[in-house]
């Protein structure tokens, strides 16, 4: 439990280090957090390029950030992304609860990877799962409802997620083993953190890839359907 609590400080240090000054590259911070972070957490590689926030205005981009596949499957990227537009509420920043009132995210691309029963999208998705905060009995007991303020770290509202023309390739199961490569309907869902008062980043970062994970395995099932009928 230690060790989890230590990841949810971490995540919290991107909101700490830009809470200090008036406009500011928070690049390290974040390459330092995401390297720390992503392989213990989602079990994969994670990275990005480079990102600035102003802290006056609350906008701020986060460009190329990349999510490798899980052990087990080949190298590469799992999930590429090529811009994340950030507007936050500038006077939530430094007291605890950071509110981000926009999340657009902008040229993601899924390559989904079937491995016999399993899937890279599913496995990465997972692995962040085990690492979020249980409530504090033996045996777990998952419906029991976890009190986020207690837990090391910022917390987290998003009012607005959105997700431009995002797209999955991948390749049909056996015998025909073609490719394929879809552009999915846009993707909008409200108020992640609200209904808590804000929660950990971790667990806004499970929210967020549950609904992509709903509609990627979706648009694949369509897919293989289509196909299957042609």
């Amino acid at each position: 439990m230690k060790k989890i609590f230590l990841l949810m400080l971490l995540a919290g240090l991107i909101a700490l280090g830009i809470s200090s000054y008036t406009t500011v590259s928070i690049n390290p911070i974040l390459t330092k957090t995401v390297h720390y972070i992503g392989p213990k957490v989602m079990g994969s590689k994670v990275q990005l390029e480079d990102a600035k926030l102003s802290t006056l205005s609350g906008y701020g981009s986060i460009h190329n950030v990349y999510l490798g596949n899980p052990v087990g499957y080949p190298r590469g990227q799992c999930i590429q992304i090529g811009k994340i537009d950030v507007e936050m509420l500038p006077s939530s920043i430094g007291t605890g609860t950071i509110i981000i009132n926009n999340l657009t995210i902008k040229a993601m691309d899924i390559a989904f990877i079937r491995h016999r029963k399993e899937n890279n999208v599913t496995l990465l998705l997972n692995n962040l799962r085990s690492k979020l905060p249980k409530p504090l009995e033996f045996p777990d007991n998952t419906s029991k409802y976890i009190d986020y303020s207690k837990v090391i770290g910022n917390k987290y509202i998003i009012k607005n997620v959105h997700i431009v023309t995002p797209s999955v390739s991948g390749s049909m199961p056996k015998p025909q083993r073609a490719n394929f490569s879809v552009i999915m309907d846009d993707i909008h869902f409200t108020d992640i953190g609200e209904r808590e008062n804000g929660i950990p980043f971790l667990v806004a970062l499970e929210q967020i890839l549950t609904k992509i994970e709903d509609r990627v395995q979706y648009a694949v099932m369509d897919t293989y359907v289509r196909y299957r009928d042609n």
